[in-house]
């Protein structure tokens, strides 16, 4: 990172640059130092989650759902009378190409199991610490030195590189943003909130050491004693 040498920042500035850059408010800060996630960083997080798992439920129910409806309307029952009905079709396979014929009970066995292996890729690339995470709500802290590093991969055809950036903290890697990655005072002591699971970055702010204590005041008693002292002399 190239910074202007001259250039000073205090480091209030520098949280307060890091935090539009993340971004992260005020009141997630303090939730964070106390240890929770806020409601606003709740909201959102689980964005990254919501959209996998409606997907896999869309394509772990859809074709029951639709098959299930199929048979209740055919045979004039309930729709929990038609998911049996389906069930026992689909565990006995005579019954299945007796009552929808070779072609339908291949369509309707080969939808299934289709949208279920969909839905097994898509839980299997869910980020499923994260959710773990946000359905808990805790956050951890760690402190040390961290470091703004840039990751370039080199693409094909001489295209433009991609370019990748994290905070580095210890074994930790915490991807950020190019506005991030600018606004930290690289090498200075942080205090880094972060999921326990997911290790995912939910605020940092710098460390300011405590200021010294003054010094103790001397007992009353002693500029007594030097005035009675003074008047001897």
């Amino acid at each position: 990172m190239i910074e202007d040498a001259a250039t000073y920042r205090t480091k209030e500035q520098v949280l307060c640059d890091l935090a539009k850059a993340l971004p992260f408010s005020p009141e997630s800060l303090a939730a964070n130092r106390a240890g929770k996630l806020s409601p606003e960083q709740t909201k959102k997080l689980s964005k990254r989650c919501l959209k996998p798992v409606i997907l896999t439920l869309l394509f772990a129910l859809g074709p029951l759902i639709f098959w299930t409806h199929s048979e209740a309307s055919s045979q004039d029952i309930s729709f929990g009378a038609g998911f049996l009905a389906l069930i026992h079709e689909i565990t006995h396979l005579s019954d299945m190409f007796d009552a929808h014929g070779k072609l339908g009970g291949v369509i309707l066995l080969g939808s299934i199991l289709i949208s279920l292996g969909i839905a097994g890729l898509l839980a299997w690339t869910a980020p499923v610490a994260l959710c773990l995470d946000l359905i808990e709500g805790r956050v951890i802290m760690k402190e040390g030195r961290v470091v703004a590093r840039e990751e370039t991969i080199n693409r094909p055809n001489g295209r433009d590189p991609i370019e990748k950036y994290f905070f580095s903290l210890r074994y930790l890697s915490m991807p950020v943003n190019l506005k991030a990655y600018r606004a930290l005072e690289a090498g200075s002591i942080y205090l880094v909130y972060l999921l326990p699971r997911s290790e995912q970055l939910t605020s940092i702010e710098p460390k300011i050491e405590g200021e010294p204590e003054p010094p103790a005041e001397q007992p009353a008693s002693q500029p007594v004693a030097a005035q009675d002292s003074a008047v001897r002399i």
